[in-house]
């Protein structure tokens, strides 16, 4: 898997996803089990891009069930942008880079999964990590 939960240092309040690119040309590159294993409403989210992917790779970021295809926070996003730069998935007042499906925000069932999927050409080399800040509904 080259999706995972961060361990390292706080983060200060949001969850941390480190994401690590593959030779997969399209499909799943990764997933992660919602945390809490209640309902949760993701408030923000951020992608960090520190070394850029070295083919022009896309990635859907989204949720849903293990395996899926979602795109409701990032969808079609090129992962070879500039290293060092930061990306508005999702955030307080607007819904996300494609149209989130609840307001202010997107909801993240107890059971469903944070997919990340490449629609085209291998992300070798991609170093990102994506923050996810969510309530507890539940």
């Amino acid at each position: 898997m080259t999706v995972a939960i961060s361990t390292d240092a706080a983060q200060t309040g949001y969850l941390k996803i480190h994401i690590l690119g593959n030779a997969t040309a399209a499909g799943a590159v990764g997933e992660v089990l919602n945390p809490e294993g209640v309902l949760l409403q993701i408030t923000d989210a951020f992608l960090y891009i520190s070394t850029a992917s070295t083919a022009a790779s896309t990635f859907n970021i989204g949720i849903g069930a293990t395996g899926s295809n979602s795109s409701d926070i990032m969808s079609a996003f090129a992962m070879n942008q500039t290293a060092g730069t930061v990306w508005w998935g999702i955030e307080k007042n607007a819904a996300s880079e494609a149209a989130a499906t609840t307001p202010d925000g997107l909801l993240w069932a107890a059971t469903s999964y944070l997919t990340i999927t490449s629609a085209a050409y291998a992300s070798t080399g991609l170093v990102a990590d994506l923050f996810v800040k969510y309530i507890r509904l539940a």
